[in-house]
């Protein structure tokens, strides 16, 4: 591994950041297998559109909650173990969910505890890139690691096509899984040595004996830069994110009676795309040094693509599926702007870990009950062309709150 360095200063940096790498995008292998299988579980007739919303959302919602916590105490216990804790009791979560997949109660269960293990690997992921990484190397790893949400994604959809096609769904939870737990295998083998050597000369932002700031200063500080606020702008942008790409396969199997595999494999296409989204952020990042306002010029972007959806989104799938693809895309950019890029400011007050669980569990918690909605307006008399001029609205919003928060934010980054 020390042979490839990924631009890093050394070889023990890029193995570190390739393993925070690989432990981040197997966790999208285990979160995204129940959208994968959703049109599966819905043509079974076991559970009703609700139910199904009801155990997404139990995921989000319990991921959510659990970023508040995890983030906290990232900033106090070691990310390794939490980050190996995280990863294997997902792919344990995946597993059981193979036995226990016809009652609702456990499924139900098995996917929130699923939530809430995983939210013990973001924060411990940027805070060992604040800890580990100097500024220059700090901002390269955020954009880099960004590229884990669409791999992962694309990971998560082509593990379980391969598995429906040829096996009952519920071997999707079971083949995920394995496949996630040999990844947190790997990253706690792999972490043993190498962070042991970079804590002997260590090359982030933080010297060694740093007192965190104390939470009261932390939400004066956050007030002041327009984080708090922004808390509006990254609620939708989970939304957009993360229930758009669920929702997907749904809409095209019910949308356009496409089968399973078939519906799988063109929501495939989205994440191949949303790569680049990590990379179009960065380029009008060096034009427009402004997380915020990068953040409303790809909302704006989005909203356009929604405008576009909503009129014909139902008349022809390739215009539909280049909507989503965009808006996802843009998604992709802002999630690296606001949910990574800004986190890493507060590097130097010792407070990575706790900022970035702040800003994801606003995220998920927030696209949780936005999603239980969507789930209530498709069963009880709605259609996708309302849910549809429900993230267009939202779209705007959004664009309005974070053009209010740049000139905050503007000030404290020149500070941070």
């Amino acid at each position: 591994m020390t042979k490839f360095r990924f631009g890093y200063q050394d070889g023990d940096h890029a193995q570190l950041f390739f393993l925070c790498w690989v432990a981040y995008f197997s966790t999208y292998i285990c979160r995204l297998n129940y959208s994968a299988v959703m049109p599966e579980i819905s043509a079974a007739g076991l559970y009703g559109e609700s139910q199904i919303a009801a155990v997404s959302s139990a995921f989000f919602i319990c991921y959510g909650a659990g970023q508040l916590f995890s983030g906290s105490i990232g900033d106090r216990i070691s990310p390794r173990i939490m980050i190996f804790l995280g990863v294997a009791i997902s792919a344990i979560s995946n597993i059981l969910i193979f036995f226990f997949y016809d009652s609702f109660a456990a499924l139900l269960l098995l996917w929130g505890i699923n939530g809430a293990v995983q939210s013990m690997v973001w924060s411990p992921v940027l805070r060992v890139a604040g800890e580990y990484f100097c500024e220059k190397e700090k901002n390269k790893f955020g954009i880099d690691i960004s590229t884990t949400v669409p791999l992962g994604t694309l990971a998560s959809y082509g593990v379980s096509l391969v598995t429906v096609l040829v096996l009952p769904w519920r071997f999707v939870f079971l083949t995920c899984g394995a496949v996630v737990l040999l990844a947190a295998i790997y990253w706690w083998l792999g972490t043993k040595r190498v962070m042991r050597r970079l804590q002997a000369n260590p090359s982030g932002d933080a010297p060694a004996g740093y007192v965190s700031l104390q939470p009261k200063k932390l939400f004066k500080l956050l007030l002041s830069c327009g984080v708090l606020l922004a808390l509006v702008s990254i609620v939708i942008q989970g939304t957009l994110k993360d229930s758009v790409t669920q929702w997907i396969p749904t809409f095209l199997s019910q949308g356009y009676h496409t089968g399973t595999g078939v519906s799988l494999a063109l929501t495939m296409i989205l994440p191949i795309i949303n790569v680049t989204g990590a990379y179009f952020a960065k380029a009008l990042f060096k034009k427009l040094p402004n997380e915020m306002t990068v953040s409303a010029v790809f909302f704006a972007v989005a909203g356009v693509f929604l405008i576009l959806l909503t009129m014909f989104g139902q008349k022809n799938l390739v215009l539909a599926l280049v909507c989503m693809a965009g808006v996802t895309n843009c998604m992709f950019a802002i999630n690296v702007m606001l949910i990574t890029m800004v986190p890493l400011r507060f590097s130097v007050y010792g407070r990575v870990s706790t900022v970035a669980g702040l800003l994801n569990a606003t995220a998920y918690i927030g696209c949780g009950v936005l999603n239980l909605a969507a789930g209530s307006l498709l069963e009880h008399g709605g259609n996708w062309h309302a849910l549809f001029v429900l993230w267009l609205a939202l779209a705007w919003v959004a664009v309005a709150v974070t053009l209010v928060c740049t000139g905050l934010w503007k000030r404290f980054s020149k500070k941070a």
